[in-house]
């Protein structure tokens, strides 16, 4: 049987690398995304199904969570999806809070809430939060991102404790700044050449996604400083 993985944000960053990896180990891919062109690594592939919008609309969960009940088993959901303000706290707007919410907060509770009974029902199953050193320690100029993501951090660990007992591991990753485009559009503008490669961060996160009898629970990944 082919292992079915499903991806948010999959169409940059480190949801895309991810995705990459995870098509060379011959996974069945579920991937959302907004950006069509971000999804040029897959075109031609049969092993995947592309939802594109706005995974914080319902319509769009809604067709995730169908297109994997009809492969009728998930091994492995990545919600990675997700934004960032880097401002200073007098700058946020209600929308930005809101935004934040929609997509760091809201979306993966409900994603994994629309497929936790399956995974139930299967006994098995990894579930990965991509987290930020943000969800554990605060941060100037982002503080509601860090408060969206602490907030994540709680559910994880909850939802960690819970699962256990049928066997659904519950991973939550705490990277460090990541060279994403993420930051393209932050007032402070961060020296991303100076963050990690989200290649090489991918690739530890597939492999803690796929070791077997073993949760590494919370996983903090730095960059080494030179």
């Amino acid at each position: 049987m082919k292992k079915i993985a499903l991806v948010t944000g999959a169409s940059s960053g480190i949801g895309r690398e991810i995705a990459k990896l995870l098509l060379q180990k011959k996974y069945q891919l579920i991937l959302s995304g907004r950006n069509k062109e971000g999804f040029n690594y897959v075109s031609g592939k049969s092993n995947v199904d592309i939802i594109l919008g706005d995974i914080t609309q319902k319509e769009i969960r809604n067709r995730l969570i169908e297109t994997v009940k009809k492969n009728n088993h998930i091994d492995l959901l990545i919600n990675n999806a997700g934004i960032t303000f880097v401002q200073p706290f007098e700058d946020n707007t209600e929308e930005d809070l809101v935004k934040l919410f929609e997509i760091s907060l809201k979306t993966p509770i409900l994603l994994t809430h629309g497929l936790y009974e399956m995974m139930k029902t299967q006994q098995n199953g990894t579930i990965v939060f991509i987290n930020s050193s943000a969800g554990k320690q605060g941060y100037p100029n982002h503080t509601m991102y860090s408060a969206m993501k602490f907030g994540l951090n709680g559910f994880s660990q909850s939802l960690r404790l819970e699962a256990k007992k049928y066997g659904i591991r519950v991973l939550s990753v705490h990277p460090g700044g990541v060279n994403t485009t993420m930051y393209k559009n932050a007032k402070i503008q961060p020296d991303v050449n100076q963050y990690m490669s989200p290649t090489k961060l991918a690739e530890v996160i597939v492999y803690l996604a796929e070791t077997e009898e073993l949760s590494p629970d919370e996983i903090a990944i730095n960059r080494i400083s030179k």
